[in-house]
């Protein structure tokens, strides 16, 4: 009896202790950061005073010196980095959502950094420079920067773009084209008419032509830029997410829509599953990912409007990295 005893405890203690696995801290991960194929392109501008900057993916601007404190001898390099192809931008892990919650569609993410001297460059207060990315890619869409939060998580903040190109008379038959406010037009164009009997300078030379495929930048440091529209008929949603076997101490998780250059990434520990006005557009999907003595595993569920309030049990399978890029593709 006593052997029958101590064998029971011993049962007991070995099944209390499999459920006692101590887990590793829960880190984020990004799965797809192998898969990255966009790098950062560097132009070397030395001491030179201004100069035409065009990637190779057709983003261009102009460099000049005097937008920034330099000293002469100051050697500048540039930073660019385009990331126009949606593959790229989920690779990095950039999500697109706005720091109050609204869904975005991307067009286009890009980054533009001037450094000397080891240090990031900031343009002089109230100078600004005009990018102007590829044909077609500002059709319908805004100009975001990026905000990261406490877990380097990237959240947008839209920017002010109202600002269009006017050409204007400066005296001895000189025009001047500047970034002007769309609100100051009205002025400039009177003040033409009366000096000179036309409103602008397209009426003045006989051309139609207005450059319009162009945002303004004032600092933005470490900041990233995107291409975005707004996402419409968006609903949200509210839910919890269950998992049994407690081998995981956290989840990297995706919200992800089919037809739309969308995503929303949350890292999660296992004791905060809890969702709150998770937004979703026609088809949308969770991708829960997490990783168990060095193997990948995962789940994908459809979220739906009868899915708002609901404990959804997630049922995790071996996967690999390769698998689960397939499978936004």
């Amino acid at each position: 009896m006593k052997l029958h005893y101590t064998l029971f405890i011993g049962i007991i203690l070995l099944i209390a202790s499999c459920k006692r696995e101590k887990l590793e801290p829960f880190t984020p991960k990004n799965h797809f950061a192998s898969f990255q194929k966009e790098k950062s392109q560097f132009f070397d501008l030395d001491t030179i005073y201004d100069k035409f900057i065009e990637g190779k993916h057709g983003t261009k601007f102009y460099f000049r010196r005097d937008l920034f404190d330099l000293q002469e001898t100051d050697k500048v390099q540039l930073e660019l980095i385009e990331l126009y192809d949606f593959k790229e931008i989920l690779y990095r892990n950039i999500q697109t959502l706005t720091t109050d919650n609204q869904l975005l569609e991307s067009s286009g993410v890009l980054k533009i950094k001037f450094t000397s001297n080891g240090k990031e460059l900031q343009l002089k207060k109230g100078e600004r420079i005009a990018v102007y990315p590829p044909k077609g890619k500002l059709k319908g869409n805004d100009i975001f920067l990026s905000e990261t939060d406490y877990s380097s998580n990237i959240t947008w903040k839209i920017t002010d773009q109202n600002y269009e190109l006017f050409t204007y008379p400066v005296g001895g038959g000189i025009w001047v084209t500047d970034y002007v406010n769309k609100d100051s037009i009205p002025y400039y164009k009177k003040q033409n008419k009366e000096l000179l009997g036309f409103e602008t300078y397209q009426e003045y030379i006989k051309e139609g032509l207005v450059v319009k495929d162009f945002f303004i930048l004032g600092n933005v440091n470490k900041q990233w830029i995107n291409i975005d529209r707004f996402v419409k008929n968006v609903s949200k949603l509210n839910f919890s997410l269950v998992e049994k076997t407690e081998r995981f101490s956290g989840f990297d998780i995706y919200f992800f829509y089919d037809n739309l250059n969308s995503f929303i990434y949350e890292p999660r520990a296992n004791n905060n599953l809890k969702f709150q006005q998770i937004p979703i557009s026609g088809k949308t999907y969770i991708l829960v990912v997490g990783s168990y003595k060095n193997q990948i595993y995962y789940d994908k569920i459809e979220l739906k409007e009868a899915t708002n309030n609901a404990t959804l049990n997630i049922n995790m399978k071996k996967t690999t990295k390769e698998d689960l890029k397939r499978l936004f593709e």
